[in-house]
């Protein structure tokens, strides 16, 4: 485990494109330019979407989903957006910030990527998209908090 003591030189912005992510991009600006830190922003489609797209289009036209396909084309069109909103959050430079677009269960990935991006610190919104899941199942804020290695900031809502 890092020690909180030591100097943030990787931050990352997790972004799930619900209203607080503009909120996140805004805030590891701030960060980064304070430390001089390089940010990654991070996106994972979660894998719950990926199998409701394929039971639909399966159901549909039986055998007809290609989950490479799938992922390819969703994973280009979520890079597409979240360039857009890095470029749109003035406070960011783009020169420090990289991308990175995942799939699976979005707690594990982000856990995972900490690790392979070597991030020193982790900023995500108060809330998902769905606050039904949460409720059901805990919601992947929760599960930062208990495993993550490093520090974790959860912005409060502005909205």
């Amino acid at each position: 485990m890092k020690e909180s003591t030591e100097k943030i030189r990787n931050v990352m912005a997790a972004v799930d494109f619900s209203l607080y992510s503009r909120q996140v991009l805004e805030y590891a600006g701030k960060i980064s330019r304070l430390t001089n830190a390089d940010i990654c922003v991070i996106h994972i489609i979660n894998q719950k979407s990926i199998d409701q797209v394929e039971h639909a289009v399966n159901k549909a036209r039986p055998d007809s989903f290609i989950l490479s396909k799938h992922l390819a084309e969703e994973s280009g069109r979520r890079e597409l957006k979240l360039r857009a909103m890095v470029k749109n959050a003035g406070s960011l430079d783009e020169k420090k910030v990289r991308i990175r677009i995942g799939h699976g269960v979005p707690y594990v990935e982000i856990l995972a990527a900490i690790d392979m991006e070597d991030i020193d610190f982790l900023i995500f919104g108060p809330k998902g998209r769905s606050n039904l899941e949460g409720f059901l199942f805990g919601s992947v804020a929760e599960k930062l908090f208990r495993h993550s290695p490093i520090p974790v900031m959860s912005l409060r809502s502005k909205l």
